[in-house]
């Protein structure tokens, strides 16, 4: 009987952390997919789910495969190590890449640069 109830309550601590786990998750993907400028219904398109389960994700009610994670994660240009909490960095290796580049640019080169990404932003 006692290990039918220890085996019970760890049952709940996985089933609550898995909840928390969620919650946490869904909220990452709401903020990035905001601060990407995206809708959900475009995003739910390019990761081919239905935007009611991409709601259903951000409000931590459901959680997602691996193979979503990191569609999701592609497609907002974080890591899905963000997207789990498990790092406060949400840049991806490219972006990381290009920044550390742009800090070990000549400053004379800024100008250039920032009319380049200013045309490549016209291009779409």
């Amino acid at each position: 009987m006692i290990c039918k109830f220890i085996y019970n309550v760890r049952s709940v601590k996985k089933v609550i952390m898995m909840k928390e786990i969620n919650v946490e998750l869904g909220n990452k993907i709401k903020i990035a997919r905001k601060l990407a400028n995206v809708t959900r219904e475009k995003l739910a398109e390019s990761i081919n789910v239905s935007p009611r389960f991409l709601a259903d994700v951000e409000a931590g009610k459901v959680g997602v495969s691996i193979q979503t994670l990191y569609k999701i994660s592609l497609n907002l240009g974080v890591t899905s190590d963000y997207l789990l909490g498990l790092t406060d960095d949400d840049q991806s290796d490219e972006q990381n890449k290009l920044i550390n580049k742009i800090k070990n640019l000549d400053g004379k080169y800024y100008g250039v640069l920032l009319r380049m990404i200013e045309e490549l932003e016209k291009l779409g």
